[in-house]
């Protein structure tokens, strides 16, 4: 079978595309990636990838510019101008023939769940079967498992996404045959590669014997970046007392963050921001003893080489679901009510989680992890100051990237939460019992919802109710009012439970399970609804008694 895979996500993103990739391998699978042309260096460090296609985007684009520059016809009427459109759709055309020509597929699977992708995705596919997110022959979105519907709306609430996004890869591209750990092992660069950067190294040590901590000083967005003196103090640290040298890393753009370190260091440093190839970069990782970084892709790449990686999650970065696929990672991540905060709002608080989280703090982890082989939770001084959370990543009895505890907040309402609709969601969506062995213990059924308690689910559970009757009804009569009133209750169902921040991430789960039976009468169609509207409403009750006296 060949598969051919699409991902036009960024460089950290693109990375942790690999486990799915192993996955689909394992399974007999000859795959082909396409990606962002600017990302098709990073494809190349992916193993198992029989063929690579980076997607001409800058041609794509420069194919819809006007032909004409002349804002004003003569008579002083504004020229709407002509776009070269059609030099776009000949650019797309040749693509995809180049590519049926060096990789013949048989089925098309998209992990971006973004409109372009799903088109790209049908125009490339034909009439080749697809799956993960794609558009039907009459253009409506498609989610192509259950697994593609939960990814995508617990991507719209980060806060209540509990599975990491390589699996979410995993189990939208391979379903049911993504069982046990994932792979995340990256291709390493290779000896030629890694001695000239120890030579590079060698050259600009301040001694002849140094040992080297990488440091990445940027983040996607500035909100999720640890301030640069912090990183300084922590390279002071990290000199002084354990006599490593720091090796900054980052890209062109990261330039002025190396600089601003530079003025605010008091130690010796090397500096390769913007000076490196990705296969330098990884060289430069992989002669590192371990890596601090914030939530980037090099964070991913560090992992991926089997580097130890200390990072720091802030803003809309958590480590639940973008920490890095390799046990034994440190995430930390600031203990404050607000952490992660949504996308798309501004914060309230002036950005506080960047600074409650001190280098010291920082330097102790990394030292004990240096000197002990194990990461140690700060204490006295070396926690002053800071109200962090730390997480050491590791893989769950099911084979799924999980995170545990170093600093006691295994039972934080947030932490049961998410363990609770991890282990719920994970048996809904593998078809199993959510009442089985697996699932966590739930308060009595019979005793009902807590008195008092008011909200989104409550609601949401009464309509799920009056949606099976009103199925169940419809195929008594036939059809008839019941039915007419059905695509009415849905709406207002999953209105509900996209409106409370704590069931966002059912909601596109709903429309996945209950899609069918809306508009059709027909007694198997309604017989299916009124079965997936009773068993959503199971998993959303027992998520409910489960969550009900969290605060």
């Amino acid at each position: 079978m060949n598969t051919l895979l699409v991902n036009l996500t960024r460089f950290g993103d693109l990375l942790q595309s690999r486990a799915a990739i192993a996955d689909l391998a394992r399974n007999g699978h000859r795959v082909a990636l396409v990606c962002l042309e600017n990302f098709a260096s990073a494809a190349e460090l992916l193993p198992d990838t029989t063929h690579i296609a980076p997607l001409p985007s800058s041609a794509l684009l420069a194919g819809l510019a006007s032909e004409q520059t002349y804002p004003f016809r003569g008579d002083g009427q504004r020229r709407f101008p002509r776009k070269q459109w059609h030099k776009s759709l000949a650019a797309l055309g040749a693509f995809r023939a180049g590519l049926v020509s060096a990789f013949p597929f048989d089925r098309v699977c998209n992990l971006t769940p973004g409109l372009a992708a799903r088109l790209l995705t049908r125009y490339l596919a034909g009439t080749r079967p697809c799956s993960g997110f794609f558009v039907d022959e009459h253009g409506f979105g498609v989610n192509g498992n259950s697994w593609a519907a939960f990814f995508m709306g617990s991507s719209l609430e980060r806060g209540l996404s509990p599975f990491n996004v390589a699996d979410l890869f995993r189990k939208t591209a391979a379903g049911d045959s993504a069982s046990g750990p994932g792979v995340a092992s990256l291709l390493e660069p290779g000896e030629a590669v890694l001695d000239a950067m120890r030579e590079r190294l060698r050259k600009e040590a301040p001694d002849d014997k140094c040992s080297f901590i990488a440091l990445q000083l940027g983040a996607s967005d500035d909100r999720r970046r640890w301030p640069v003196e912090y990183f300084a103090a922590l390279g002071d640290i990290i000199r002084h007392r354990t006599g490593r040298v720091p090796l900054l890393l980052g890209s062109e753009a990261e330039r002025n963050l190396a600089a601003s370190y530079a003025a605010k260091a008091r130690h010796p440093h090397i500096n390769l921001c913007g000076r490196t190839n990705l296969r330098e970069l990884s060289a430069a990782l992989r002669l590192s003893e371990l890596l601090v970084a914030n939530d980037t892709g090099t964070m991913h790449l560090a992992a991926g080489l089997g580097v130890p990686v200390l990072a720091v999650f802030l803003a809309t970065a958590q480590p639940f679901d973008t920490g890095p696929y390799r046990e034994d990672c440190c995430c930390v991540e600031p203990d404050l009510p607000c952490h992660p905060c949504r996308f798309g709002k501004n914060c309230p608080h002036d950005l506080q989680c960047r600074y409650v989280l001190k280098p010291e703090f920082f330097a102790s982890l990394l030292i004990s992890r240096l000197n002990e082989g194990r990461w140690i939770l700060p204490e006295g001084e070396a926690a002053t100051g800071s109200t962090a959370r730390v997480w050491l990543t590791r893989f769950d009895a099911q084979g799924f990237m999980d995170v545990t505890s170093l600093s006691g907040h295994e039972n934080s309402s947030r932490t049961i939460r998410l363990a609770v609709l991890r282990r719920l969601v994970r048996a809904f969506l593998n078809d199993e019992d959510i009442d089985g062995e697996h699932a966590p213990a739930l308060p009595d059924p019979a005793a009902g919802y807590p008195q008092g308690k008011e909200g989104a689910g409550p609601r949401a559970a009464t309509l799920l109710e009056l949606l099976r009757q009103q199925a169940t009804l419809a195929l008594r009569q036939g059809g008839g009012t019941a039915l007419a009133r059905l695509p009415a209750t849905w709406r207002k169902t999953h209105d509900t439970l996209r409106s409370d921040p704590e069931l966002a991430a059912l909601a596109l789960l709903f429309v996945q399970t209950t899609q069918c039976g809306l508009n059709d009468g027909s007694g198997h169609e309604l017989r299916s609804l009124a079965r997936s509207v009773q068993r959503f409403s199971r998993l959303l009750d027992s998520y409910v008694r489960a969550t009900a006296m969290l605060s």
